[in-house]
Formats: structure tokens, sequence, C-alpha cells
């Protein structure tokens, strides 16, 4: 079939791909410049599958990978259709697919593993908040962007072809990704896009497929009925802790997997942390490595910050990232040696633009708090001022205080009970009370939102 000049308004640039079903075109929109994919379905499948009802649920769930608006997730633009076929514009993006550097590397390096799975599980928890279950994830659906940025193709479409459109081309490769439900044709929820990360996971980790076979009969028979070798059996240097977390995420019925992507996360994340030399869950040192620790020089000092600023590091990056954020600080604390290194590794785990700069403003702030310390032993004690006592201290109606802590609990959470505290302490008037408590609102809109209670 020759490649088409156009499709709708789209000039047709090349062809970057062919299914059972039909193709995926580099496409380009004149009106306002911009490269675009283009997936197409031809109607001569569609025909055995009553072409019209097919079609519009085609178009029901392009609708609904339209509404996903992700950084981790290829945005859907247009649903179009003609006499020839039905098609889906989506954004076009620069990269391969994981399937083929998964073909390259083998297994990955485990901070290469970190990053991608924390990518996917946001871009899923994202989804399924929003209702959409993308029922086909795997390799091939992943694209891998300069950076290690993941990017998940073909939300709004998953769900056709795990339905009667799957059958029109029977070749769809090995179900190695598909969880046990949808292969007994039930229900499919976020769970089943869950098993299918943790396929991912274990590929990622030892370099093979945990339901390796030659037929896709075979291939389902281990899917429903055989647990995969765990990880560590296959590759000894890595720690038991990731056996735990794959043996749940591939638990044969749903309710005994993780219930949600911030659940497999947060348990990820953990086996990170345990799995760290020197802590629960790490392989023991050998005699070579406890005598190269035994001479290594003292360790140094790490950053310190109150407590205080970290719950509102914390509650701002939960923003971004839910639970994970905890473990993400601590760990963070615990490395860094200067607020500078300790803000650029927790920014790392934002998604870039303006998400990533509002978060790293607000928490730069540190560099300026005498309270943050890089290590103890380098800051000198502040001088004191004889004038700080000088200063009228105010005392703020309950009622006052209450109405600003509900309207602040709305941008920081239960953080606000904290910082009202904190403010009202520090503060000479309403005024500089409210400026003080708009300090911890990362959104300058919403800032100016907040400020507009003034008075």
């Amino acid at each position: 079939m020759t490649i088409p000049e156009r499709i709708g308004k789209y000039e047709i640039r090349r062809e970057l791909g062919k299914g059972a079903m039909g193709t995926v075109y580099e496409g380009f929109d004149p009106g306002i410049e911009r490269s675009v994919a283009i997936k197409t379905i031809l109607a001569e499948y569609l025909a055995n599958v009553e072409c019209d009802s097919a079609v519009a649920r085609f178009k029901r769930e392009a609708q609904a990978g339209g509404r996903l608006h992700h950084p981790g997730i290829v945005g859907v633009y247009e649903f179009g259709q003609d006499e020839k076929m039905a098609f889906i514009v989506m954004e076009f993006v620069q990269g391969q697919e994981l399937r083929r550097l998964m073909r390259e590397r083998g297994r990955f390096e485990m901070i290469d593993v970190f990053e991608v799975m924390k990518q996917l599980l946001g871009a899923l928890d994202y989804s399924h908040k929003n209702g959409v279950v993308h029922r086909d994830i795997k390799p091939a659906n992943l694209m891998v962007l300069s950076g290690m940025k993941i990017k998940v193709m073909d939300f709004g479409v998953a769900r056709i072809q795990s339905s009667s459109l799957t059958q029109v081309g029977s070749v769809v490769g090995t179900p190695t990704h598909i969880a046990p439900e949808q292969l007994l044709g039930l229900p499919a929820d976020g769970r089943s896009d869950l098993w299918a990360a943790g396929v991912i996971l274990y590929e990622l980790l030892t370099g093979r497929g945990p339901f390796v076979a030659e037929t896709p009969v075979a291939v389902m028979h281990k899917v429903m009925q055989v647990d995969p070798p765990p990880p560590s059996s296959i590759v000894p240097s890595l720690p038991a802790v990731f056996d735990t977390v794959v043996a749940r995420a591939l638990a044969k019925k749903p309710d005994e997997r993780f219930q949600s992507a911030r659940d497999f996360a947060g348990a990820l994340v953990a086996a990170f942390l345990k799995s760290k030399p020197g802590t629960a869950g790490a392989k023991a040192a050998g005699p070579v490595e406890k005598q190269a620790a035994a001479e290594e020089v003292p360790e140094v000092p790490h950053v310190t910050l109150p407590p205080e600023t970290l719950a509102e590091i914390e509650s701002s990056l939960v923003k971004s990232i839910g639970p994970l954020a905890k473990h993400l600080v601590r760990r963070s604390v615990q490395h860094a040696r200067t607020v500078e290194e300790f803000n650029a590794e927790l920014a790392e785990n934002v998604p870039e633009g303006s998400e990533r700069f509002d978060f790293l403003k607000r928490i730069e702030r540190l560099e300026r708090s005498p309270s943050a310390s890089i290590p103890p032993t380098q800051v000198k004690a502040p001088a004191k001022s004889e004038k700080t006592a000088d200063k009228p201290a105010v005392a703020f109606d309950a009622v006052t205080l209450a109405a600003a802590e509900k309207r602040l609990a709305q941008h920081v959470g239960p953080l606000a009970k904290v910082l009202i505290k904190r403010a009202a302490n520090d503060s000479g008037d309403l005024g500089e009370l409210y400026r003080k408590l708009a300090e911890h609102i990362d959104s300058e809109h919403e800032r100016a939102d907040f400020l507009k209670g003034l008075g």
C-alpha cells in the first residue's frame, strides 16, 4: 500500500510502523506547524466486526485518552474518520521503544530500573485516577526519550485492542503482559495495568521475561498457573527484597496485588532504600568490602534541616509524586552534603517545566534560612540581636487563625496547622501573618488568590 499524501488536514511525511489493522505515520499539521503521529485503523479490517460500532468505540477511547494531560503520557489531539479509515492524531515524540532498548541492554542498571518504574507508575496513577485503564502496558508501548524520560503510548486505544478489535488481527503477539483476569475475559481495572508493570519490572531487573515459553498457549498457561522464579534466583546480586515486590505485583488474583500505582511505587522505593549497603535486606559484605570499609575516611556530614522544614518540603513533593515523597526526602537528607545538592536531588523527581520550577523556587528558600545548615560543624552561631525581643507580640483571635488555617490547608494540607502556629508567633499584624503563610504556597497564581483573603 502506498503512503497517502494527506490524512485529514495533516500532511503525511513517512511511515513509522505497521500493525495488524493499520499503520502509524508521522504527519505535519500546517495550521500550527507541528509534527504529529497518526495511528490508523483501516475500514477493511473493521468490516467483520460491525464497522460503525467499532469506530464508535475507537472514538470513545480516543476521547478518554484525550483528557489525559501528563508529562509521562503521549497526548491525544484528535479523532478522525473517512471512508477509508479511522485515525487518531497524537503527540509526536523522538525516542525509541523500551522493547528495543531491552533487547540492546539486557538487564538494566538499578538507577535506570528506578527511573523507568517511577515514571511508569506515576503515569498509571494519574490515568487510573482519571478513570482510564490502559489494558495494554508493555515495553512496545513505552517510549524512552533522552535522559531516560518515559512516555506511555496508546492511552485511549488500548481498550479497543483488548475487546473485539483484538480478534480481528489474530497475530497480536504472545500474551506475556496480559493479566490472568484479562485472559479469562473478566473485567479489567487498574490492577491489570499494575500486573503488566510488574512484568516490566521483572524484565528490567533480570533481562528476561517471567513467563517465557515457546507458544502463546504455553505462555498463557504460565500466566494463569505458574509463579515465575524470584528475580534473585536469576541474578544473585539482586537483594531479595525485590523478590517480595515482584511476587505481589504478579499475584494471580487482583485482590492480592498492589491496589494502586502509588502503593506499588512506595513498595519499590522502600525496596531500593533497603537494598543500599549497610541496610536491612542488602547483601552481606565480603571480607574485601569489610576491609575497604574499615579503611575509609570518616563520613562527610550530611545536610541538616529542621523537622518543620523537612515536613514542608515533603508536603510540596507529595503534590507531584505522592507517598514516595517521604522516602525520597529521607534519602536525600542522608546523601546530600549541601542544601544545593539536596534541592537538586529532590527536583529530579518532579516533572520538568513549571512544576519543577515552582518546586525549586520554594525549597531554595532553605539556602536563606538560618535554620538550615550544611554540615552543622561549618555553621556559625548567629549573632544575638539586642532588638529581638523589641518586636511587639500580637495575640490573634481564634476565629482569625482558624479562617487562615482553613484557607492555607487548601494549598498545603494538614501542614497548615503547624505553619499557622509558627507564623502567628512571628507576625506583628494580620498582613505579615498572611504574607508569611503565602511563602509556603508553590504556585504564584494560588499564592495571589490566598493573599486576596488579607484583611
